[in-house]
This record gives structure tokens, C-alpha cells and sequence, in this order.
């Protein structure tokens, strides 16, 4: 498998399947919008969006979007400018660093969060185990 570089560009309102089931991806994944991964993503995501992650994905990555929805796995580094929401399902082990943190019941997070004011404000007050959003 060799490492590629891909940008895509969607609407806002359109959902881009970057990589579908049973697909693998290695690189970095530029996009702006909404993109959604049902397969397997490895590497770097660099976006201004919202990057979302399917129940059967597995996604080991740096990712530093606008948004990160995650019903699957994640593994790596996120640096999420407006929220991180992890949904029933949904399992994280990263260092995040984001404004807010959404964990529903069901849904998993192991390793350090980070929240601050990312977006049109000051800095928060520092690390927190996680906030209701």
C-alpha cells in the first residue's frame, strides 16, 4: 500500500464518503465540509470541517478538523477547533485537544484531554477530564 495525498472538496450539506467499507486508506486526507470514513484511514487529517467516523471504522491518525463525530474507532492525536463528540459505540484512545467534548453513554475515551477556547475566545482554564457539552 502506498502513501498517497488526497484533497476533496464537498458542500457543506453533502456527506463525502472519503473512504468506504472494506476500504483502506494511508496518507493525508485534506477536505473542507463534512467527510465520513466507513473503512480504514491511516496516516494525517487535515480539514476544515467536520471529519466522521462510522461504527465499523477504525481510524489511526493526527486529525485536526473543525469537528470530529466518531461512532468508531480512533486512535492518534486530535486537535478538534469547535467539538469532539463521541456517540454510543464510538471509542476513542488520543490526546484531544478541543473547546468541547461531548461522551454519550456507550461510548469510550482513554488518554488526555485537553479543552480550551479555540474559536473566537480566550483560552479556557485549562485541562479537564471532560465537560458536558
Amino acid at each position: 500500500m502506498s502513501d498517497a495525498i488526497v484533497e476533496a472538496s464537498a458542500n457543506p450539506d453533502d456527506s463525502a464518503v472519503v473512504v468506504g467499507a472494506g476500504s483502506r486508506f494511508q496518507g493525508l486526507l485534506a477536505f473542507w465540509g463534512l467527510a465520513r470514513i466507513e473503512g480504514g484511514l491511516d496516516g494525517e487529517v487535515a480539514a476544515d470541517g467536520t471529519l466522521e467516523v462510522g461504527p465499523d471504522a477504525a481510524v489511526r491518525a493526527r486529525i485536526e478538523v473543525d469537528a470530529l463525530v466518531v461512532e468508531g474507532l480512533v486512535e492518534g492525536e486530535v486537535i478538534a477547533r469547535e467539538r469532539v463528540e463521541i456517540r454510543a459505540g464510538g471509542r476513542v484512545t488520543a490526546a484531544i485537544r478541543t473547546p468541547r467534548l461531548q461522551l454519550a453513554d456507550g461510548g469510550s475515551l482513554e488518554g488526555r484531554v485537553t479543552m480550551t477556547g479555540m474559536r473566537g475566545g480566550a483560552a479556557g482554564a485549562g485541562s479537564k477530564a471532560a465537560s458536558a457539552a
